[in-house]
């Protein structure tokens, strides 16, 4: 009897640390990392940027303290009060997050990540090297849409795409020996 308990919590065990990780685990295996060379292979094959599915590799937040213009009071001797004080806006972005790009430019993508499609701007990434980083500003400060947050984490992060969007790119390419006079 004693052996089918520790027999049954041991599954139970087990099961709650394997529910645990892959719920959390994203299988990097089917994502790559969105290059330069990708994209202008996408661009050859006349693939707009506005069709393909991005993600970023790491988790992005960005916090900033907002007044609520409802809580400042101005009394009669013109001192500023605040009711409630301030509130944090904070906004997460998880890992491997899937976004959509709304605007590009040679050197930058701007990927946004809200399913309320009210973000018209989205998170820029501009291009160093051959990978997409997001752009952090001075200061760890982070612009989105109007507002200039500060970044918490995901200072780094890339932009990744499915690997499958790679079969929809044909890649041509062949190697020249060379050419000699006279022949």
């Amino acid at each position: 009897m004693n052996r089918v308990k520790k027999l049954i919590a041991g599954i139970i065990l087990f099961s709650g640390v394997t529910a645990c990780t892959t719920m959390n685990s994203v299988p990097l295996s089917n994502y790559t990392v969105f290059t330069e060379d990708l994209r202008r292979d996408l661009e050859a094959a006349n693939i707009p940027l506005s069709k393909v599915q991005f993600f970023n590799d790491k988790p992005i937040t960005i916090r900033r303290e907002v007044s609520d213009p409802n809580d400042i009071k101005v009394n009669p001797e013109g001192q500023i009060t605040m009711s409630n004080g301030k509130s944090i806006q904070t906004i997460n972005v998880l890992p491997f997050t899937p976004g959509v790009s709304l605007s590009s430019d040679p050197a930058s993508i701007h990927v946004s990540w809200d399913d309320t499609q009210q973000d018209t701007k989205g998170m820029k990434f501009n291009l160093s090297g051959q990978h997409y980083f997001i752009d952090v500003l001075s200061n760890n400060k982070f612009q989105y849409k109007t507002w200039v947050f500060d970044l918490q984490s995901g200072n780094g992060t890339r932009l990744f795409v499915k690997k499958d969007l790679l079969k929809q790119v044909k890649n041509s390419r062949e190697t020249l020996k060379g050419r000699k006079v006279g022949e």
